[in-house]
């Protein structure tokens, strides 16, 4: 009777740690797949941009040098993930712990630095923010001088940096830095982006009167945003705030089970 308990004991035990063992690879393997098939995305679309000269979008012919480099960085980041996610998904499949030990380590690199970026930007939170606000009210304070304290027949912003203000605030549903329409002036003048249904068609740079209408509502652009950027960015980023950070926890204890699972799977194949 005792050896017969033994014997129930220890394949409950054996199928326990099968199930455990399928369900750390399924994991693995999922995990991995997604993590190969977004390096290959990268690449593809990478690839595809960089070597057709722009032909899909010709517009964009002008700013080679800086999608270029956006282009390069996000291909060597594809080439990182197909890598990993290849590594991952032999590893899983085969549990070679040599597969595995390299797997875990690039695994836990990405979980140091992740851990790293958020102290950095707890820290250097205020930082960042008054860089990115300094950035904003020089744009914003050109294009009101250009446009609305004078004619805007000799502007300081740029077409494109002046379709970037009105995108921006069509984006983020505000108007003006600060104080809504108020920021731009006292007799009601706002730029197209201020209105709810100004559709981002590309402001003409020959015709002043695209940076400026006299109302939403006489433009036939609907109504008018309230709220100037900076309240709304901080009211955005306060509800959303918790959240991002929820989701950037949750990665990072995911990427510990994954660790944990690698570590498993090279355990069982070193007893075997």
């Amino acid at each position: 009777c005792y050896s017969k308990k033994n014997d129930e004991a220890v394949v409950s035990t054996q199928s326990t740690g099968g199930c455990l063992e399928v369900i750390l690879k399924a994991i693995l393997i999922i995990t991995n797949v997604v993590v190969l098939a977004a390096g290959i995305a990268l690449l593809v679309i990478g690839g595809i941009f960089l070597n057709k000269d722009f032909d899909f979008y010709p517009d964009l012919e002008q700013y080679s040098t800086s999608v270029n480099a956006v282009l390069i960085p996000m291909m060597v980041l594809g080439g990182i993930l197909l890598l990993v996610g290849l590594i991952g998904c032999i590893g899983a499949c085969s549990g070679k712990a040599g597969l595995l030990n390299c797997y875990f380590i690039v695994v836990l690199v990405v979980v140091l630095l992740e851990v790293a970026l958020i102290i950095v930007c707890v820290v250097k939170k205020d930082d960042v923010k008054e860089v990115v606000l300094d950035a904003a009210d020089d744009l914003f304070s050109r294009y009101k001088l250009s446009y609305f304290d004078n004619d805007g027949s000799s502007p300081n912003v740029t077409a494109t940096e002046a379709l970037a203000v009105n995108v921006m605030m069509g984006i983020v549903g505000c108007c003006g830095l600060t104080n809504g329409s108020v920021y731009w002036g006292s007799d009601g003048s706002v730029p197209p982006g201020c209105c709810s249904d100004w559709s981002g068609e590309s402001i003409n740079s020959s015709d002043f009167s695209d940076y400026k209408v006299t109302s939403c509502s006489a433009g036939g652009y609907g109504t008018e945003y309230t709220n100037g950027c900076t309240e709304e960015v901080e009211s955005i980023m306060s509800e959303f705030g918790v959240v991002i950070i929820v989701v950037v926890v949750a990665v990072i204890v995911f990427e510990l089970i994954c660790m944990c699972a690698a570590c498993y799977s090279k355990k069982n194949d070193m007893v075997a």
